[in-house]
């Protein structure tokens, strides 16, 4: 019998481990599986996401050494100090094969080692848009580091073509995350209220609002006019969670849980978990934001989503997505106008989704690691 390869996931955040885990999960008796996690995974602050990993199946798991001051984050030393950690993990564990998903800075960090040791990497959502933030940089990066690719949309192969990438180890098989959405085992409203310990008779919004980084706004000014927008509301519920570790993603958290504070008509979570996130999307009368969860998962739910400014512009939108600049005048009159279609019922067609997504990607990984690392060519 031959030997299982080594395979590695990369996981930075909540972000992209609840995409991942049901990827880990076919393939975890197929190969000899390992697990880097992020520093974010470990803090409080981001929902301590480490206690659901170590709950779950996993005996190879290894950690980021690396600290951040989340007051002040400093992407660079980030990536120069982590990329070198990351580095002396690879040499340890000896995979055949890295897989990473997005377009996150961690994410990037952990690219480059895996690069420079020559492994083959494969990225999951590769090719797409996001015009408000710099991820969308940092997307195209990683694309080019890799030799494998799988995109969520058809047009977003085109893309990472268009990039000078090999055009056979391009694969178009959809999102994870949007076929969960399909196949989740739903609880209903009381169970997942109750859960969540959410006591409240009126429409529920749930919001997740990040730092736009490609802006000319500040960042204060962001999450203030963000909140202002909502201040009128008061026979709505909202429901907020936590913004993600980008610059000045804390103080977004700060000035959220500040207005919480003053506005009973509202609750924080640190992080929801990704499968509690959609048994309570599915209830909620709109999602408000500008969270990439909100474009490619909660469309399937048939949820009026109201996306606010440029960070997910780019992205193929369905149409249930409603999108806005951010505009106190704007937002107010956007949300009026949800709440008052009482009984319009929404699309459930999402641009994302593709039939058996999950075993299609788990499949074709597991042919990939076979392959050699070879040199990457440019295709014209």
């Amino acid at each position: 019998m031959s030997k299982k390869k080594k395979i590695i996931f990369y996981t930075g955040s909540r972000a992209d481990y609840g995409l991942l885990e049901p990827i880990i999960k076919k393939i975890y008796n197929k190969s000899e599986l390992h697990l880097i996690i992020g520093p974010h995974h470990l803090k409080d602050n981001f929902g301590k996401t480490l206690n659901k990993i170590q709950k779950n199946f996993f005996k190879k798991v290894y950690f980021c050494k690396t600290k951040i001051n989340y007051e002040n984050v400093d992407i660079t030393e980030f990536i120069s100090s982590s990329s070198k950690n990351y580095k002396n993990l690879l040499r340890k564990i000896r995979p055949s094969m890295a897989v990473v998903l997005g377009d996150r800075y961690e994410v990037l960090s952990f690219t480059i080692a895996s690069f420079f040791e020559r492994i083959n990497i494969c990225h999951l959502h590769g090719g797409e848009k996001t015009i408000g933030s710099f991820d969308d940089t940092i997307r195209h990066v990683i694309t080019k580091f890799s030799a494998f690719h799988f995109s969520s949309n058809n047009l977003y192969k085109k893309r990472i073509i268009s990039l000078g990438e090999n055009k056979n180890n391009i694969f178009n098989l959809g999102s994870i995350g949007a076929e969960v959405v399909k196949k989740l085992n739903y609880l209903n409203k009381k169970e997942i209220f109750n859960l969540l310990k959410i006591n409240t008779k009126k429409e529920i919004a749930l919001l997740t609002f990040h730092p736009e980084t490609n802006s000319v706004i500040t960042y204060k000014t962001q999450i203030k006019t963000f909140l202002l927008s909502l201040k009128k509301f008061k026979n709505i519920h909202f429901i907020f969670t936590a913004s993600n570790p980008d610059p000045s993603g804390q103080m977004f958290n700060r000035e959220i849980k500040k207005f919480v504070k003053k506005n009973l008509n509202s609750s924080f979570y640190y992080s929801l978990g990704n499968k509690n996130y959609l048994n309570l999307a599915k209830f909620v009368k709109l999602i408000i934001g500008n969270s990439s969860s909100a474009i490619i998962e909660a469309p399937s739910l048939g949820v009026p989503i109201l996306n606010i400014g440029d960070r997910q512009k780019g992205r193929i939108m369905s149409k249930n997505v409603f999108s806005v600049p951010l505009q106190k005048n704007i937002i107010e009159k956007a949300i009026t106008k949800i709440l008052k279609e009482k009984n319009k019922i929404y699309s459930k067609f999402n641009p994302y989704y593709k039939k058996n997504s999950i075993v299609n990607i788990s499949k074709k990984i597991l042919n990939l690691v076979k392959e050699k690392n070879t040199y990457k060519y440019f295709y014209d």
